[in-house]
């Protein structure tokens, strides 16, 4: 273990004694320059109480100790070196031993790509035999005080450049097979520029000179052919003209290789979408060097996709093409584990948020994002609505870190972005710092949860309230920063487990909600990734939404089962009769089919046990839901056959038809489930919550409340024409059948009331303004419909299931005594 050095007077001397920071403590008229940084960085600081700070600290590695690890993620913290030297060492992957190829010098700082690129770390850095080193360990937080200093801001700049140029050729010749020799590399080390380029900017127009090969390194890039000179593109502009081509490039692709070729001049523009970094070839360099450049577009071609002449025709998709362009400009394509929600398949019953709560204390997840709407395959008519909800996506550069004063928020050993409760001193800049609203305040003193009787919990289990919100935070000091950590350290993933667990994921009832990689689950984007890059991502999630088999195996068992279980039964009344006993026994076909019949309804109601499990792993609730519905439609047949043709006594009678009514409002449910949703997403546009389309009503009736209709002709038309036309069954079913956008009716409302006759042109602005509201209240109430349909079914299943219950108790307590009788 390394020994920290925590006399002060030390720690300022190692700082003197490092030309890359020793601007710190210059000091003028007997005073430090940077006072203030220094105070914090050095000794720490107090703020309202809480400390800040210390940003570096000392430490003395004794011989063969480790400073940093190849692989893991170091991306909280760099060091500098000041006395004695270290090795560094990179993993042979052929050999699997440590291959020694470089030495840190003193002065030198080591680990700090892996801050600023958030990546895990390319090599060990060991305290060679022998030997002790004296380092400083500084925190990310010291990053944005320390670039203030001359030197150190720009031997960082020049580091990073140096690096991102460096590690990219030594990776793609390491892929190629060592196909560059080490003079071609020194070669290609000289003549190549790294650059870093925002969003928006051109790289090249079309028709323009080719003058250099571009890499692109990370970020993405658009690429547009027909333009001409022009760069901007627009949905209308691909709608009407078929011969402009778009697509998208990301890490891993080269443009310009045609210059190699004879070609002059660029056959497309090229537009940065996102902050992008590349690496640049001067052509005029590389001709000079006839074999470099044979190797070059030999190399470079194996790698990129972007000279494919198919490429920019299959994006010609008119609706994959706006749809990639959001998950690129919004970010999400670029996160390491990204939460999704088919929108098709969920019914909106809040329980992944609710399961974010119960395991959490407090709802990390909140059902409002970044809605994407796609085909599900290219040129295809069906559409998938997808939304990203306001939940973390453990950025690759993430926004969050840059502003926490105390370092508390960082990337964490799984990769995953997380908070350290310990040091977080509740001031709210990763909050405001987040472009996904990810992360909320709460008060780090929170009341212990109520305990719950028993009974209370078991009548959980058929209560048909809405969960209650939870109260919102009107605390104002003493608060914590919280996200979503993937449910770590938490009971739902203990230490060993084979897989991953998340609450919300495994409490969807439909299988709507799923962590992917989105460089998979975008499949377009996918293949914008050059090769190299292509399954580099920081966690991988299965793709239920495309192909789930354990879903597949549960749906084929319920079928066999069905057919089993029912010609099992047919032909035992068929050869013994209901009554006839098997084989001299006391058994019977009836009495088979209502034991099998009662296991049956207990495996359905292990469903609603399990509903109450959030806190620990009980696996995943689409799975208990498809075991519910088919072990429920397998229960009802048995017994259905177990009463044959006479309904017995009057309970007998009531059991049975409870029995039937529990079976048809299930099967109501499950269509509801299937259908509705469907429905609900090719009109609403963004997905909405049901508490925002109430508060969207209530402002649009204020709106038609408001509207003066003091004027006679204004009332009679509205009561007379706007109201009946409006909120006629005909006009609410039309929004059911034809789906149309909002925007569509409210232009074909408007024409339609244009026409009539009226003289004062404040009338006519009045009678629009309540076409459009009560138009648009119409919508909203179409969507206000549906999902109370999502929850209509509910109520008559459950009463009747407790209702049927209580009758099978009655029963068995009958038949029970009169057979022992």
């Amino acid at each position: 273990m390394p020994k920290q050095i925590t006399h002060h007077t030390e720690i300022l001397n190692a700082i003197r004694s490092v030309t890359l920071i020793d601007e710190l403590v210059d000091s003028h008229n007997g005073h430090y320059t940077y006072e203030l940084d220094l105070e914090v960085i050095a000794y720490g600081r107090n703020y309202t109480g809480k400390k800040v700070g210390p940003y570096v600290t000392l430490f003395v590695y004794g011989e063969g100790e480790y400073v940093i690890r190849e692989g893991q993620w170091g991306g909280n913290s760099f060091y500098i070196l000041v006395e004695g030297n270290l090795d560094v060492y990179i993993l042979d992957k052929q050999t699997n031993t440590q291959r020694r190829v470089d030495a840190v010098q003193p002065g030198r700082s080591v680990g700090e790509m892996s801050v600023l690129a958030g990546a895990l770390t390319t090599a060990s850095i060991v305290v060679p035999q022998g030997g002790q080193a004296k380092v400083l360990k500084v925190e990310r937080p010291a990053l944005r005080l320390l670039r203030k200093l001359p030197k150190f801001g720009s031997a960082l700049e020049a580091t990073y450049r140096e690096y991102g140029l460096k590690r990219t050729l030594q990776e793609l010749n390491a892929k190629s097979g060592n196909a560059f020799s080490p003079d071609e590399m020194d070669k290609l080390m000289g003549m190549t520029g790294f650059r870093v380029f925002g969003k928006q900017h051109v790289l090249c127009s079309e028709n323009g000179f080719i003058d250099r090969i571009i890499y692109i390194k990370n970020g993405w890039v658009r690429r547009a052919r027909g333009l001409g000179s022009g760069s901007q593109i627009s949905e209308l502009m691909l709608e009407v003209d078929q011969g402009i081509g778009v697509d998208f490039l990301g890490s891993g692709n080269c443009l310009g290789l045609e210059g190699l070729q004879g070609d002059d001049h660029w056959h497309f523009s090229a537009l940065v979408l996102a902050r992008t970094e590349l690496l640049e070839i001067p052509l005029a360099l590389l001709r000079a060097e006839p074999k470099l450049c044979e190797n070059l577009l030999a190399t470079f071609s194996k790698f990129s996709g972007s000279d494919d002449k198919l490429r920019m025709d299959s994006l010609t998709d008119r609706m994959v093409v706006p749809a990639l362009s959001k998950e690129i400009e919004t970010g999400i394509i670029d996160a390491t584990n990204l939460l999704v929600m088919d929108m098709d398949k969920c019914v909106r019953c809040g329980n992944c948020s609710l399961a974010c709560h119960k395991v959490h204390g407090e709802s990390r997840l909140l059902r409002r994002g970044i809605h994407i709407e796609r085909p599900i395959k290219p040129h295809s008519k069906s559409i998938q609505h997808v939304l990203a909800p306001e939940v973390c996506l453990h950025c690759q550069d993430p926004e969050c870190l840059t502003g926490c004063p105390t370092g508390s928020i960082g990337r964490f050993p799984g990769g995953q972005i997380d908070i350290e409760p310990k040091t977080c001193i509740g001031c709210g800049d990763c909050a405001t710092q987040c472009p996904y609203n990810a992360i909320s305040m709460v008060p780090r003193k929170r009341p212990a949860p109520a305990g719950s009787a028993v009974g209370t919990w078991l009548m959980s289990w058929f209560s048909l309230a809405q969960p209650s919100e939870p109260p919102p935070v009107t605390a104002t000091e003493d608060l914590l920063a919280v996200k979503c950590n993937l449910c770590n350290n938490t009971p739902l993933n203990p230490a060993g487990a084979s897989k991953k667990s998340f609450s919300c994921q495994e409490n969807c009832p439909t299988g709507a909600l799923v962590r992917v990689n989105p460089r998979e689950y975008f499949e377009a984007a996918k293949n914008s990734i050059g090769f190299i890059y292509r399954d580099q991502t920081h966690a991988i999630g299965r793709n239920i939404h495309k192909r789930d088999p354990l879903a597949i195996f549960y749906h084929l068992l319920g079928v066999l089962g069905l057919l089993i279980f029912s010609a099992a039964t047919l032909w035992g009344v068929d050869k013994f009769s209901l009554d006839g006993r098997l084989a001299g026994t006391w058994l019977t076909v009836r009495w088979l089919t209502g034991f099998v019949g009662l296991a049956g309804i207990a495996l359905v109601m292990a469903y609603s046990a399990r509903k109450q499990v959030y806190r620990r792993r009980a696996g995943a609730l689409r799975y208990w839901m498809l075991i519910h519905g088919y072990a429920g439609v397998i229960a009802g047949i048995l017994l259905l056959l177990h009463g044959g043709r006479r309904s017995g006594g009057l309970l007998t009678s009531m059991l049975m038809v409870s029995f039937d009514l529990v079976i048809l409002s299930g099967l109501f449910g499950i269509a509801c489930y299937l259908i509705v949703p469907r429905i609900m997403t090719s009109i609403e546009g963004d997905p909405l919550l049901f508490e925002d389309l109430k508060a969207r009503r209530e402002e649009l009736c204020e709106t038609l409340a408001e509207v003066d209709i003091s004027d006679a002709q204004l009332r009679q038309l509205i009561e007379g024409k706007v109201r009946r036309r409006f909120f006629s069954l005909k006009y609410l079913l039309r929004q059911y059948l034809r789906r149309e956008p909002l925007a569509r009716l409210l232009a074909e409302a408007r024409e339609e009331f244009d026409a009539v006759p009226l003289n004062d042109p404040k009338i006519r602005r009045r009678l629009i303004e309540v076409v459009e509201a009560t138009a648009t209240l119409r919508r909203v109430d179409a969507l206000i419909y549906l999902h109370q349909l999502l929850k209509l079914w509910l109520a008559p299943h459950v009463v009747t299931s407790a209702l049927m219950l209580a009758l099978l108790v009655v029963h068995i307590v009958q038949v029970v005594f009169f057979t022992l009788r």
